[in-house]
């Protein structure tokens, strides 16, 4: 049995919110599974080489921590790409997904560039939308699950989201609402605005994302008190 190297992405930067506790609950169903594994964390200043990686990691953080690790990001952006296309496991939560479109602007008007992945745009708004969601993923339309939306910038699309990760069902409206559907899978790569954190609140993702590491070596574990929990929670939302 291999030993699944994970890698969390700007790790020291971007942990908002818990959101790093993904990364927590990962490995720990690696562990019950009974999977080794190792951890490692890269920042600015590091080299970024993705193809020792079985699964990426990058987490939810401030626009500012955001916007000042992107020079280093665009960097490695051909193998980040090539990691990705080459259908590898990438999960990236809430503002980290700024640097898979084209540009995103921060209230001071500077402008600052993404990989290209998608093409949006976002920008940093003054104010905060926060709101709890029950969404359906497109993975399991037949399914629901839960998130957060905790965020200071709006999205734009210029071209149809081809590459939806969630239908929205139910989320409060405003200033930077994700509207009916939001984040983006494009082959192994999922990139959500929600937070949660979602793997560790949904059951269902962090399977899907299990899978797509393992394959054919995927073991079963235990959800089922994350299973009752998610149920609870949407049932008293709807």
């Amino acid at each position: 049995m291999k030993k699944i190297n994970i890698l969390n992405l700007y790790g020291e930067a971007l942990d908002l919110n818990g959101d790093g506790k993904n990364i927590t609950a990962f490995e720990k169903r690696l562990s019950e599974m009974g999977y080794e594994f190792e951890t490692k964390t890269l920042g600015v200043g590091d080299e970024i080489e993705l193809s020792d990686f079985d699964i990426v990691f990058m987490t939810h953080g401030k626009p500012y921590n955001v916007s000042a690790l992107s020079e280093h990001f665009i960097k490695y952006k051909d193998n980040i790409l090539n990691y990705i296309e080459s259908g590898k496991t990438f999960v990236a939560t809430g503002s980290s997904n700024m640097l898979f479109g084209k540009s995103f602007s921060m209230l001071d008007g500077k402008t600052y560039n993404g990989i290209g992945l998608f093409d949006c745009e976002a920008e940093e708004f003054d104010g905060l939308y926060v709101s709890d969601a029950v969404i359906v993923p497109e993975f399991a339309p037949e399914e629901k699950m839960f998130g957060i939306y905790y965020r200071c910038e709006s999205v734009k699309f210029n071209t149809p989201n081809e590459h939806r990760l969630f239908k929205v069902l139910k989320a409060d409206e405003g200033k930077g609402s994700v509207g009916e559907g939001e984040g983006c899978r494009y082959k192994n790569l999922f990139a959500t605005w929600c937070l949660g954190p979602v793997l560790v609140r949904n059951p269902l993702m962090m399977k899907e994302v299990l899978h797509c590491v393992l394959g054919e070596d995927y073991r079963e574990t235990d959800f089922s008190l994350e299973e009752k929990a998610v149920k609870m929670t949407i049932e008293e939302l709807l």
